[in-house]
């Protein structure tokens, strides 16, 4: 399967579905074969994290995070490198702070933001106005049962 961009920001959860869908997953295949390179936030791992913690527990859902973190396949960008851009997101759009995080780092890099899923307060938004970001959803490109 062939995605429609090469670098793109991960929301949290993408990463989660990406962290539960396996190495045989084609969203893995394809940030393994270099096919997409993957950037994330803090936020968006703290997110993975503790969402995983409560499906997983607490062990299991710590080693898959060092376990992509060590991998140097995702990009990582602390939050304080564009705090304003993420505040001004979030005073002017009903959304979740995370998803204004994630929209402001794609932004500010000039590339795409993966969502896994359509949410109503950001298709609400999307559906106002456009975003200065492409926007994707793992749920549009890819089949579930392939993830």
């Amino acid at each position: 399967m062939t995605f429609p961009f090469k670098k793109v920001i991960f929301d949290g959860g993408a990463v989660i579905e990406l962290l539960l869908s396996g190495d045989e997953s084609e969203l893995y295949k394809n940030i393994a074969a270099e096919k997409i390179i993957p950037s994330t936030t803090t936020l968006a791992i703290i997110e993975t994290e503790y969402i995983l913690c409560r499906k997983l527990g607490k062990d299991k859902a710590f080693k898959k995070i060092d376990n992509l973190l060590s991998s140097n396949y995702f990009k990582l960008f602390s939050l304080d490198s564009f705090l304003r851009d993420i505040s001004v997101l979030k005073c002017f759009n009903p959304i979740a702070l995370p998803d204004c995080a994630t929209i402001a780092l794609a932004i500010k890099n000039n590339i795409p933001a993966l969502f896994a899923k359509k949410e109503s307060e950001l298709i609400a938004q999307l559906d106002k106005k456009k975003f200065e970001t492409e926007i994707y959803f793992l749920e549009d490109l890819i089949d579930r049962s392939k993830i």
